[in-house]
């Protein structure tokens, strides 16, 4: 799936044992807010500096998700 054509609003939502949406817990809505904010904040540097592929994309994002959930953890 091409990262690029990914935009635009998204919702995060929790679930309930019975598979219903549900709010999500304090940590896991404050890791979600890190990470756009880390993906807001790449797409603006990729206008200077533009990934080398869609892979090379896609690992670079999950890179910086996976640091921002462990620093937030700490």
């Amino acid at each position: 799936m091409p990262l690029y054509p990914l935009a635009g609003p998204i919702v995060i939502t929790g679930r309930t044992t019975s598979g219903d949406t549900a709010a999500l817990d304090k940590d896991l809505a404050h890791h979600a807010k890190a990470v756009a904010q880390t993906v807001r904040d790449t797409l603006t540097e990729w206008r200077e500096r533009p990934p080398a592929s869609n892979e090379a994309a896609i690992k670079e994002l999950l890179a910086y998700a996976a640091r921002d959930i462990a620093s937030s953890g700490q």
